[in-house]
């Protein structure tokens, strides 16, 4: 018998699924590794034969099986793989990669895509493939024909279909290569991000498995489906978005070509014209830089459709969407919708204060060991004066420092004057200008996710600083989804406004992947640098800055942009 526990290998039951596990099974198994294969039938596979599939059909199932333990590791196509991923899994090996292209097939051998007569019907079951296709060939009859490698080659033998388009890495593994016509280039069609590519995917806090998995990874295979994947995410699409993605590593550097398909273009004339619209591009750098250069592409192509896209005659004003509560919102809601615009304030973000008995109530029972309380947001000020009145440990001795005049606001109306304003409104301000000298003590109540510049650089001044979190920061609440698909369902925004890089993340993670995808068309307006980073690096390609932290600049930045009467205003972009 032996030695080593036997791995269970969920797979699913199709013809290619089963060959796929097969190859990952026989590669552990040379390594000594016994290895059981356990079948699941996921969502994908219940469907009618005739039916499109969803975004995860074909893994949600076999993730659930890894997480209640009747697998140690799930076998999936890594195009299939949603790139919002479940934190308590990892996809601990990519294989060596097969041919990450597209094939054209045809009844008869040879088929070429410029020998298909206008008119031809032309099967797939992708979005990209058909969004691609039409944009070189408009003339062709793109048609929905679903179903798995064998089915859709039926299918097309019994002349439901002229012509299929089909992965080349499936047809490779099923020794089918005989039946591809052309292998498609990627300037033409390009492949699905991960195409051709196994993820091998097990628990994350199971380290044996992952043991054994890493010695079957590529690392060249990894880079580059990280780079795709990267890519898919920053566009706003899921894996049945019409984006295609191919990386390519070589010499400590990663060039990775993008497409994304948008609309029909504006001067479609008819049937055999309607050309979708499609922006291509480039990028290259070293590899470690990986994710950001795929996020930029995706902004630029985002912005270059966004701008392409054809013009919508305007019934109305203009949309404003923010991203905060319609309370910690209503200033510059008020202002907005007295020049004419049409405001929706949906919270993105939840913010729940630090309760009763937290480290925040001791910090403030005695205030008087500290020179200054340093509070950075509205928020972290309502927080500190409800912890404050919870135990009474407010002194006159106490010096307050607040980031800028909001939030010195509202101090005020909790009785405490601020002692000192930054110039510059943001946490490098008051790490710059805050009046502190060598050991004295600071208070410094704020979010959870907050980063450690502002504490860094106080402690290089000599100061003592002692840190407690006055509230929490909760992205992409559940109530918030349904207003928004409401919202954008109305149309699209000409403003998304985001006070924080989380109103950033909580808004993409809400929204389904079409409204994500027109999101990130939008033009997002950002309060301050942090903030206009966070929506660069998530896919965002008109990105505007305030010239200022306030509400005040922020709002004759929109209102200059959208409407005539506005004052001009020097925008950041």
């Amino acid at each position: 018998m032996s030695a080593v526990r036997p791995l269970r290998l969920g797979t699913r039951a199709s013809a290619l699924a089963m060959t796929q596990s097969g190859l990952v099974a026989d590669a552990l198994r040379t390594l000594g590794v016994p290895v059981e294969l356990v079948t699941i039938r996921t969502l994908g596979d219940q469907r009618p034969p005739d039916t499109s599939w969803g975004e995860g059909a074909f893994v949600g199932a076999l993730e659930t099986a890894l997480l209640t333990g009747e697998v140690d590791l799930a076998v999936h196509s890594a195009k299939d793989v949603p790139t919002t991923e479940d934190p308590r899994l990892v996809i601990a090996a990519y294989p060596p990669r097969e041919d990450p292209r597209d094939a054209l097939v045809g009844r008869e051998p040879g088929l070429t895509l410029a020998g298909l007569p206008t008119g031809s019907r032309v099967g797939t079951d992708s979005p990209r493939r058909g969004a691609f296709l039409r944009a070189h060939r408009p003339d062709l009859r793109v048609h929905p024909l679903h179903g798995n490698v064998d089915t859709r080659l039926r299918r097309l033998d019994d002349g439901e279909t002229d012509a299929l388009i089909l992965a080349v890495a499936g047809l490779t593994r099923l020794g089918l290569a005989a039946r591809i016509g052309q292998v498609l280039p990627p300037g033409i069609v390009p492949p699905a991000p991960g195409q051709g590519s196994l993820a091998i995917q097990c628990r994350a806090d199971d380290p044996t498995t992952r043991a054994w998995l890493a010695r079957i990874d590529d690392p060249a295979t990894r880079q580059a489906v990280e780079t795709e994947r990267a890519f898919l995410h920053a566009s706003g699409g899921g894996c049945r978005a019409p984006i295609g993605g191919l990386a390519r590593v070589a010499d400590g550097e990663v060039v990775l070509t993008g497409g994304s398909a948008g609309s029909e273009a504006p001067d479609a004339q008819d049937a055999t014209d309607r050309r979708p619209i499609v922006a291509w591009g480039e990028t290259r750098g070293p590899i470690a830089d990986r994710i950001g250069l795929a996020a930029g592409l995706a902004a630029r192509l985002n912005e270059e459709l966004a701008a392409a896209r054809p013009a919508t005659p305007r019934t109305g004003p203009a949309r404003v969407l923010l991203t905060r509560t319609a309370a910690q919102a209503a200033a510059l809601a008020e202002t907005l919708r007295a020049d004419g615009l049409e405001v929706i304030a949906i919270p993105t973000i939840e913010v729940v204060p630090a309760p009763a008995g937290d480290p925040l109530d001791t910090a403030v029972a005695d205030l008087r060991r500290y020179a200054w309380v340093v509070v950075t947001s509205p928020n972290g000020a309502e927080a500190t004066l409800a912890a404050v009145a919870r135990v009474g440990g407010l002194t006159s001795d106490t010096r307050w420092a607040a980031v800028g005049p909001a939030t010195a606001a509202v101090l005020a109306e909790g009785g405490v004057r601020a002692d000192f304003v930054p110039s510059e409104r943001d946490g490098e301000g008051i790490a710059e200008e805050l009046p502190i000298g060598p050991g004295e003590r600071v208070l410094l109540p704020r979010a959870d996710i907050a980063d450690g510049i502002l504490p860094t650089r106080l402690l290089a001044r000599g100061a003592i600083v002692d840190e407690a979190v006055a509230y929490r920061t909760v992205e992409s609440p559940a109530g918030s989804r349904a207003p928004l698909a409401g919202a954008f369902a109305d149309g699209p925004f000409d403003a998304l406004v985001f006070t924080s890089g989380s109103t950033v993340r909580g808004l993409l993670a809400l929204l389904s992947p079409a409204d994500r995808r027109i999101a990130l068309r939008s033009t997002a307006w950002c309060i301050g640098p942090a903030t206009a980073t966070v929506a660069r690096e998530h896919g965002f390609g008109r990105v505007r800055e305030a010239t200022s932290r306030s509400v005040e600049a922020l709002a004759a930045g929109i209102l200059a942009e959208l409407t005539e009467t506005a004052p001009t205003l020097e925008v950041t972009r």
